[in-house]
């Protein structure tokens, strides 16, 4: 057989194959007169391309290069830098002109940053943004330090836009750029200028009488490092009250120490020098020994669970397990924030316990604060009114129940008031139940609850740093002695079951 012949049947076949596709589909058609027929060919098999959005090509320019910014800013400026690139607000069309020179003036640091960047959701259609100015895409949120409050609820926008103009946002509850002044009139947000958030008075566009964004009618300075015994607090001194504070606790403890070394130690009664050297060779053989496992569960068993006072009486371990366990969990939150806040300050464990409304920070706090509250009620009627034979009324113990118990009952005040001044929803305040219940009881007293609240926190920032500035002394310094007296009894092989 030649290859002709080999042609020629080839070509039969497929003549065969179309002629019988297409008696087919003639014969489909005719049953089905309502289904259109379909030639199917290679070229109407494949996929019909996805339409194209406005992002496929806004993005197209490699925006990690210099030169893919300043290709990508050119779509927007082409339009932008136009005289007559408005938006209507309300009744008023509103300037929406930028120009390259305009922004890299106001801009110097995002020069070489492509809008896009930025502006994530406008490179679409319609044209228009929904979340405005994405910085958490590339800025880490600041602490405490930077702005005296992590300001969570609060746009980057509308503390570091210089606009004086901002509003509260009734659907997500967050501070945020107006686009109005505070006479309804219409303003520009396309300036682009950077506030100088150094300057206290930036503060002030939110933080004045009567503003509508329920913020504090003063600039309140920021926590102190000391507050950590409580709350999440930045790495600074704060208001010169709590350098004070931490002067007094810090010659507090030296007299402390100075105090312990007149006593012999290692029986050298005469030498100071020796008595620390003696005491240094201790501390480090005992790290070094088996003794160390032996020291970590007396801190375990009798410094947090306090088990020398659980045999001694249950009623009493109870009374002081309500003060001092709930002081040591608001410590160690206080702890691991700051720590975790170092590593990974975007992380959402982080940011929880950053955010006061957040519920479980809201809550654990209230909780443990009520905790603390109860001990010292607890404490106050059995001083008082019970009068137990072996509770001896000590002026020194009466001061530590006043200071901790009006620390702490400001506490609850000031977040009642805080509650109240800032408008925050029920669904979110309802965590914060012992703040929410004051909230809602100062809510029947027509006073203008933003011009007290600073004097609240600073009678709260006061007395905090008086309890600061007591610890080293009267009867609270037992949190110093009582630990280190159960180390030496160990060490020394001292046993005395009765000292608690």
């Amino acid at each position: 057989m030649n290859s002709k012949t080999i042609r020629s049947i080839i070509t039969g076949c497929a003549m065969i194959m179309f002629v019988t596709a297409f008696i087919h589909t003639l014969a489909v058609a005719a049953s089905n007169p309502d289904v259109k027929a379909e030639i199917v060919t290679e070229e109407s098999a494949e996929p019909a391309p996805e339409p194209l959005v406005c992002i496929d090509c806004h993005r197209a320019p490699n925006i990690n290069t210099n030169e893919g910014v300043i290709a990508s800013q050119a779509f927007c400026y082409d339009c932008h830098k136009k005289t007559d690139t408005k938006k209507k607000v309300g009744t008023t069309d509103i300037s929406l002109t930028i120009t390259a020179d305009t922004f890299n003036k106001n801009q110097p640091n995002h020069r070489f940053i492509a809008c896009i960047n930025c502006h994530t959701d406008v490179a679409r259609s319609p044209h228009k943004t929904e979340t405005g100015a994405t910085c958490m895409e590339c800025h880490k949120p600041h602490s405490e330090g930077a702005a005296n409050e992590p300001h969570l609820r609060v746009s980057c926008q509308a503390c570091h836009f210089q606009s004086k103009f901002v509003r509260l946002d009734p659907e997500d509850h967050r501070v945020k750029l107006a686009h109005a002044n505070y006479d309804s009139v219409p303003i520009s947000l396309s300036t682009h200028t950077l506030a100088d958030t150094a300057d206290e008075k930036t503060c002030e566009k939110c933080h004045f009488k009567n503003n509508p964004v329920g913020a504090p009618a003063a600039v309140l300075p920021s926590k102190s490092v000391l507050c950590i015994v409580c709350h999440n607090s930045p790495l600074a001194m704060g208001h010169p009250i709590f350098g004070l504070a931490g002067l007094i606790f810090m010659a507090g403890l030296f007299f402390m120490v100075a105090f312990w070394f007149k006593g012999s130690v290692k029986g050298e009664e005469a030498s100071l020098h020796k008595k620390i050297s003696l005491t240094s060779e201790s501390v480090w053989s005992t790290i070094f020994s088996k003794q160390l496992f032996s020291l970590i569960k007396i801190f375990i068993l009798d410094i947090i669970f306090q088990r020398r006072i659980l045999k001694e009486s249950v009623s009493r371990w109870s009374m002081h397990s309500l003060i001092f366990t709930a002081f040591l969990l608001r410590l160690g939150l206080s702890l691991f924030t700051a720590v975790g806040y170092y590593f990974n300050p975007q992380g959402e464990w982080i940011a929880a316990l950053i955010d006061k409304n957040h519920w479980f920070t809201a809550l654990s706090y209230d909780l443990l604060g009520l905790f603390i509250l109860l001990g010292i009620i607890w404490a106050v009627v059995k001083r008082f009114i019970v009068k137990p034979d072996h509770v001896v009324s000590e002026y020194q113990d009466n001061i530590a129940l006043l200071i901790v118990g009006s620390l702490v009952l400001l506490g609850f005040l000031l977040e009642g008031a805080r509650i109240l001044v800032t408008g925050i929803p029920i669904d979110t305040a309802v965590y914060s139940f012992a703040g929410y219940i004051v909230s809602s009881m100062f809510s029947i007293f027509p006073f203008d609850w933003a011009s007290i609240y600073p004097w609240m926190w600073y009678a709260h920032g006061v007395m905090a740093a008086v309890f600061i500035a007591y610890l080293p002394f009267g009867k609270m310094r037992h949190v110093f002695n009582t630990p280190l007296t159960y180390f030496i009894e160990a060490v020394d092989g001292v046993k005395n079951e009765k000292r608690v």
